[in-house]
């Protein structure tokens, strides 16, 4: 094995330094103690749950609060290593959760991510700029959109291999992707709408 010499300076450096702090009694559990509360001086952690899924992954909040403990603003979200769900990981989306929820002080004012889109938001066909729209026009859209790919793409009938027809009543041009934070009731009534439109092709977003 082949040592050059600036990794024999860094092991034998490190080395004697080790030495030197053994021998001269220094106590570094002090200095680790201050460095620890100088980290977390007035920072309130707070336990929550994720709110993506159903899954039930812990995170804890950082937020610095002044002297009288009033809210000061959003440090950091990170996984909860007391959680036995997660055991203090995070998936893509609990771990941007910082950049994704919006936070307000007590005058109401947004105090984090002002860009996180909050109104329905569309794009007309060939266009280059989004439109702020309201929720009315924006559903009565993916409604009209919704019948209009039905109507032009449903099956009624299909042919087997002896050559006899059988009813199919289906839509192949329409997909669902249910997101994982339904409970049981909304899934099946979710799925319920979507096989009564013929949509053949049900996924979920807790197995994507």
């Amino acid at each position: 094995m082949k040592v050059t010499r600036r990794q024999f300076l860094k092991v034998t450096g490190a080395t004697a330094a080790s030495f030197a702090v053994l021998d001269l009694g220094f106590d570094m559990q002090a200095t680790a103690k201050a460095i620890k509360d100088l980290r977390i001086k007035n920072v309130t952690p707070t336990p929550t749950v994720c709110p993506y899924c159903a899954s039930g992954c812990g995170l804890v909040v950082y937020s610095e609060r002044d002297a009288a403990g009033k809210f000061v603003k959003l440090l950091s979200v990170h996984g909860d290593p007391d959680n036995p769900i997660n055991q203090g990981g995070a998936c893509a989306k609990g771990a941007a959760m910082f950049n994704l929820r919006e936070i307000y002080d007590e005058k109401g004012e947004q105090v984090i991510n002002p860009k996180r889109v909050q109104k329905p938001m569309y794009r007309a066909p060939g266009s280059d700029k989004w439109e702020e729209k309201d929720w009315d026009w924006m559903l009565t859209r993916i409604a009209e959109k919704i019948k209009e790919t039905r109507d032009g793409s449903f099956i009624h009938k299909e042919k087997i291999a002896d050559g006899s027809e059988i009813i199919v009543n289906r839509t192949e041009k329409i997909a669902s992707v249910g997101g994982s934070g339904l409970d049981n009731e909304e899934a099946y009534v979710l799925s319920k709408i979507m096989r009564s439109l013929g949509v053949v092709y049900l996924e979920t977003q807790a197995r994507i």
